[in-house]
């Protein structure tokens, strides 16, 4: 079995979505021949941690380097978690660092990485960003031991195209020249969709996947009611109310209807403001609010949904994929989805069947989608079917199949 070494900063215990492609990386690519191993940092100061997806695994395979990075040194301090207001604050002072606030962790890590190379001679590096310094690691190793190396993005820069992530002009040029080297350097750049692609002028497109939880869907028990779900983080930049709208233009055209309709709500919000938006559309009482769950229970809850809802309202947040929108597709329950025509989930969408897609001068499509999918439930006319075969090419096992295919090309 070839070995292949994983260089990521977001792993567990760390949680939320871009751990997922890493340990999802981790854990099935040994099915495909390549040894994974794992380098990234030691605990860090985070918004939450998920120690629960470090169970079962081969931790003897996850090396943890220190670090000096801002959020190392917060842990080193006694705080661990970072409030909603500290990371705003970290975005501000973030252009101290290049080309990332994780700079501080490129020379320890480097340090253990030619520990690991010497000992276990491996046959590939893998980086994946953000932060952009896993890239930096993973360079200065194959190029002193003639590696291959992938370059892999699951977003822009950052969060934002490098013209975005920095007001000043030479930091600008600074990360337009790193992504040449990169792009230079490195035996193959891959990325999770067509914008990045398209950004990065490549054809190496692996997109990510719903892990072996997915297993977990059942179809909804309760038939009184039709449940609409909400998975993952919501805020007020994320666009639940247009959700809102649909279900308050539903109660004047289709009361019956709207009657029968319930919103069950699982991820982290702010109590606060996601009640105060309800009272503001009269529907508090058609919500039940979980907050965060661990995944499992996430799927036990969810699993009574007959319908998902995700919106994006942020102009640059219509060319990412949502990792939560795999695991929708997975469910089987079909997506209305706030979105701009151009956006990636709405791509996914028009390609799976899996749903329907409106922006403000559609909604009234929306209310008729929501109103048909609620009949068909009276009538019982509504199979699901967890795991159904358009959501089939994105596991996490195709996933990390295609990675394992382009190492036999480079390796």
């Amino acid at each position: 079995m070839k070995k292949v070494l994983l260089i990521c900063y977001y792993f567990p215990p760390l949680g939320l979505g871009g751990v997922g492609r890493p340990l999802n990386l981790f854990k099935r690519l040994p099915g495909f021949q390549y040894d994974c191993h794992i380098l990234t940092v030691k605990p860090v100061t985070y918004r939450h941690y998920e120690p629960e997806l470090l169970e079962g695994l081969d931790t003897n395979r996850i090396f943890r380097s220190g670090s000096r990075d801002p959020q190392r040194l917060m842990y080193l301090l006694g705080l661990r978690k970072v409030s909603p207001g500290m990371i705003e604050s970290g975005h501000k002072v973030s252009e101290r660092f290049f080309p990332d606030s994780k700079e501080g962790w490129v020379k320890p890590a480097i340090r253990l990485g030619r520990t690991l190379l010497n000992n276990y001679r491996y046959n590939a590096i893998i980086s994946t960003s953000p932060p952009v310094s896993s890239h930096l690691i993973a360079r200065r190793l194959a190029a002193e031991y003639s590696v291959p190396w992938v370059a892999d993005f699951r977003d822009f820069w950052t969060s934002y195209k490098i013209e975005a992530t920095y007001t000043g002009g030479k930091n600008i040029q600074k990360g337009l020249k790193l992504l040449a080297d990169i792009k230079k350097e490195a035996a193959a750049l891959t990325v999770v969709n067509r914008t990045l692609a398209e950004y990065f002028n490549t054809n190496e497109i692996i997109a990510n996947g719903y892990d072996d939880l997915a297993e977990l869907w059942r179809e909804p028990q309760d038939t009184k009611y039709f449940h609409i779900g909400l998975l993952g983080h919501q805020h007020e930049d994320k666009a639940v109310t247009p959700l809102f709208e649909v279900l308050s233009r539903l109660k004047t055209s289709a009361p019956s209807a709207f009657d029968k309709v319930r919103i069950i709500q699982v991820g982290q919000v702010n109590r606060d403001w996601f009640e105060k938006y309800l009272d503001g559309f009269d529907l508090k009482d058609k919500c039940v609010i979980h907050g965060f769950k661990e995944r499992k229970e996430t799927i036990r809850i969810l699993s009574e949904a007959s319908l998902f809802y995700i919106g994006l309202e942020a102009a640059g947040e219509q060319k990412i994929m949502p990792a939560r929108m795999y695991d929708l597709l997975a469910s089987g329950r079909q997506v209305m989805a706030y979105v701009a025509r151009d956006s990636e989930i709405a791509r996914l969408l028009d390609e799976t069947g899996a749903g329907m897609y409106f922006d403000d001068a559609t909604i009234t499509a929306a209310v008729a989608f929501l109103q048909r999918r609620v009949d068909l439930s009276g009538q019982g006319q509504l199979p699901i079917k967890p795991l159904p075969a358009y959501a089939r090419p994105y596991s996490s096992s195709t996933m990390a199949g295609k990675f394992a295919r382009l190492l036999d090309r480079l390796t």
